[in-house]
Formats: structure tokens, sequence, C-alpha cells
């Protein structure tokens, strides 16, 4: 096959990850991949690029626009793609959402017979809501709603993420889920790596470290992740916080002055972005995921690969990808969080590893991602 990814920006996030991932093993399986980004977000995603012989571009040198995309931008973004798609005689363009970039694939596979497209949706946060009357926010937001019934496949990475476009009135022909893949040859126990990296943050190993790893948006729940942590401490006299990850900067700040606020600051480390994300998940104690919500929270997974456990507030595939081996708690709610997180640090001495990591492998391995993807084009290709 010849598969194009199509995505909305380059930039440092699980959905590169992701597409790193299945563009290097399907070339591997002999497919021609080449993948496709309408511009590069910042330089942060080639820490992510595993598939150094996959052919990658954009469709703009840089963001052409500052929130929504116009009718001009628009345009130009489905002609370069277009012709990129007849020039490769793409058979597959598979794109991974962003509503501008699901819009953009479809109309440019729109008047190409011979290039099927398949949706990837990602995420299962609240429904979209239209702060404006803008045109271009209904066309960008609204239109993929309409037009999405004549997409051969949409493919999600959890259950949550299709119930809410469901509910958003998508109609789909044909839709999977098909989880992410976690890439445990790069993500496993490293004790030299956790010892350094704990050392550099001052963490002792009699002191239990906390962490949250993640873009530093509202979204993500860091209000929650600071609320609780301050709750815990007031017991606990041992513990540190990390903050892992870069975002809104205005939103960080006022994070900051909150960690002030609730006594905790010399506590909380904030780490910013950071590549050795192996080393980053092996210094952690307890890994939390305080999300309003997620697809398939890919941190969760990397740090159980490393023998961490983890809590999780019960969004998208986080519940599913714990199971019996973490705590999940309902969102939105810090005192929920602290009493999950009072919970998994009593049963720390209990928790194996081996068993965190297990579970990791046998059920969200890259090879079964890899497989079902692989699988489900074929059928798209074939008409099924």
């Amino acid at each position: 096959m010849k598969i194009m990814f199509f995505i909305q920006d380059l930039g440092f996030g699980g959905v590169l990850r992701q597409v790193s991932l299945l563009a290097a093993n399907l070339a591997r399986r002999g497919h021609g991949v080449s993948v496709i980004a309408m511009y590069p977000k910042d330089d942060t995603w080639r820490g992510l690029w595993n598939a150094d012989s996959i052919d990658i571009g954009t469709l703009f040198s840089r963001k052409p626009y500052r929130d929504i995309p116009g009718p001009i931008t628009m345009l130009m973004a489905v002609s370069r793609l277009r012709r990129l798609l007849k020039r490769e005689r793409t058979e597959v363009l598979y794109c991974f959402g962003g509503s501008a970039a699901m819009l953009v694939s479809w109309l440019a596979a729109r008047t190409l017979p011979g290039t099927k497209l398949v949706w990837g949706i990602r995420g299962s946060g609240a429904l979209l809501r239209l702060g404006s009357d803008n045109i271009k926010y209904k066309a960008v937001f609204q239109i993929p709603k309409y037009v999405s019934s004549s997409v051969p496949l949409v493919v999600s990475n959890s259950e949550a993420g299709l119930y809410v476009r469901q509910n958003m009135g998508y109609k789909f022909v044909k839709h999977l889920v098909i989880h992410n893949g976690i890439d445990t040859e790069k993500f496993k126990p490293d004790t030299k790596a956790r010892n350094e990296l704990r050392r550099a943050w001052g963490v002792s190993e009699k002191e239990v470290l906390v962490g949250i790893v993640s873009r530093i948006i509202e979204a993500k729940g860091f209000r929650l992740f600071l609320e609780a942590a301050s709750a815990i401490t007031k017991e606990r006299n041992n513990l540190w916080f990390v903050c892992v990850g870069e975002g809104d900067e205005d939103y960080k700040k006022r994070m900051v002055l909150l960690s002030k606020d609730l006594g905790i600051y010399d506590r909380v480390i904030w780490a910013g972005f950071r590549e050795d994300m192996n080393a980053v998940f092996n210094a952690l104690d307890v890994l939390c995921s305080a999300s309003y919500g997620e697809g398939f929270p890919n941190v969760v997974g990397e740090a159980m690969a490393c023998g961490v456990p983890c809590v999780v507030t019960d969004v998208g595939a986080s519940a599913e990808i714990v199971g019996k081996l973490g705590v999940v708690v309902q969102p939105g709610d810090a005192k929920m969080l602290a009493g999950g997180l009072e919970n998994i640090l009593n049963m720390l001495p209990d928790f194996d590893s081996t068993d965190l990591r297990r579970r990791i492998a046998e059920n969200f391995s890259v090879e079964k991602m890899v497989e079902r993807t692989e699988q489900a084009l074929k059928e798209v290709l074939s008409g099924g």
C-alpha cells in the first residue's frame, strides 16, 4: 500500500509519537509511507521522530493562521495536499484530526477516486462549543460532522472518543477502536537513569516523587493536581511533585502562583520540556493523570512500562490501561484525586513493577497496533 499520514502540526506530543511508530513499522512491512503536516509547530518534534527513513514534510513553512484557518488558507492547503496525493499516487490518506486537518483531508481526497480516506480520532474531551458566530468557526468545526458519513473508515484510539463524536452528530459508515501502542523497548525500567535524574532534581531515594506529565493547559487538570498535592502533604512530609511539559505560559504562571498560595511551592518542580522521557518516568514513584478528557493517554502506558503505578481520572481509555493495577477517580474533583493519591501511596510497597510492565506489553503493544491498522487499511482498499 501507498499510505500518507496527514496531521495538523509537527509538534511534540502523543499524535506524532503514534504516527512515528505506525509509519516506521508499516514501512518495515513493505508499504510506501509518507507523513505530511499542515505546518511545523516547533523543533521539539524531532526528539520524538523515530522513523528517519520516512519522508516528512509540511504544506506551509510556518503556521499560516492565528486561531482558525480562513477560506483562502484552507483552499491553499487542499490544493497542496491534493497535488501531493496525485504525485505520490497515494492509496490511503490517513488523517489524524484536528478539525482543520480533517476538513482539508476530506476536500483533498474527495475528487481522487484512487485515494481512500481514513480519519483518526484522538481525545475524548468535552464537546466542542462554538464560541463565535464567525463563519470560519462554523466551517472548521461543523462541516466535518456533516460529511463524516462519506468517510470510508474512522479509527478512534478509545471508545470514549467515538462516543463523543457520535454525540456531536457524526455519522460513521464504519468505525474501529485501535488503541495506541506503547514502545516497551524505549520505555523500560532503568535504575541508573532514575537515580541520576532524581539527584539532579534534588529528590532523595527516601522521598516520594509524584509527577504529572502533559501539556500545561487547563484541560489537563493541573489545578486539581496541585490542590490534591497540597491536601496530601498535610499528613506526609516526604513528598515531592514534578510537572513535566510546556504549554500555555499564562496558565503556567497562574499555577506557579497557586502552588505558593497552597503552601507547596518549595515542593513542586517545574521541569519544563524534556526529551529524556524514559528517565522522567523512571524517576517517578507515582504518575498522576488529572485530565478532564483524554483519548488514549500515552504517558500512562509509558509510565507503567517503566514499572511506575498510576492514578488516573476516568476519562478516555485511562481506566482500561491501568486495569486493576492502578487507582481510578472521577474527573474534576480535587478531593477525590487526593484520596486516590493517598490510596496509591499506601499501596506502593505492594506494587510489582513486572506486573505493570507486563500489562502494557500484553495489551497495548506496538505490534498489535500496527497489525490491526494494517488489516484495517487493507480492508478499506478492498472495499470491505
